[in-house]
């Protein structure tokens, strides 16, 4: 909207996505050259750095350990009033393993937390739930999971993909569990920034 009205240069700018609606406008930054030139709004927040997980307490119970997301210049109703204004609306996520299970045998060990509050049974690539993106296409390492971290072995694997559930997004909360039991058990976990773009 940004691009169509009122400038085609990327920067910094105050938007109001819900126009009048009662909530404040905030600023935010507007990427005029991603994807092909639409005009992406980019929304920074305090966990985009890959973070080890792993604490010499351990972190072993399902989803013992928690990351809350703080978005940068604007609330999460701010950010849902975005979500509706906009055509499509994503975030990458991904979680690094060894020997540390996400969706394993039905079992939530590690999971993202919706803005209004629910625990997400998928991970990033994925529409279904208890899967990641290779369990959607057959392709995790261990063909009987539906993630490649749930093959649990000791070598390093990765389970990662783009959220567009516009209606969930964004990211709230982080949570992961089967870490730290031992000394061989290890996390990474990165969030991409909010992304909108095109107009409803």
């Amino acid at each position: 909207m940004i691009k169509k009205y009122i400038s085609s240069k990327s920067g910094n700018y105050v938007i109001d996505p819900d126009g009048e609606g009662g909530l404040a406008p905030f600023t935010a930054f507007c990427d005029m050259t991603d994807k092909s030139g639409v005009g992406v709004t980019v929304i920074s927040h305090d966990s985009e750095s890959r973070t080890y997980v792993h604490q010499v307490s351990g972190y072993g119970a399902q989803g013992s350990y928690s990351r809350d997301i703080h978005y940068t210049g604007a609330s999460l109703s701010q950010l849902a009033s975005l979500t509706r204004v906009s055509l499509q609306c994503e975030q990458f996520i991904k979680y690094e393993c060894y020997h540390s299970v996400l969706l394993y045998n039905g079992n939530l060990y590690g999971w993202w937390v919706s803005r209004d509050s629910q625990k997400m049974r998928y991970w990033g690539g994925a529409s279904a739930n208890d899967k990641c993106a290779c369990g959607m296409t057959n392709s995790c390492s261990n063909p009987s999971n539906g993630c490649n971290c749930d093959k649990n072995d000791y070598v390093w694997r990765e389970d990662s993909g783009l959220l567009t559930d516009k209606t969930k997004l964004p990211v709230k909360q982080l949570r992961f569990g089967d870490i730290g039991d031992s000394s061989s058990e290890y996390g990474y976990h990165t969030l991409g920034k909010f992304k909108c773009y095109g107009i409803v």
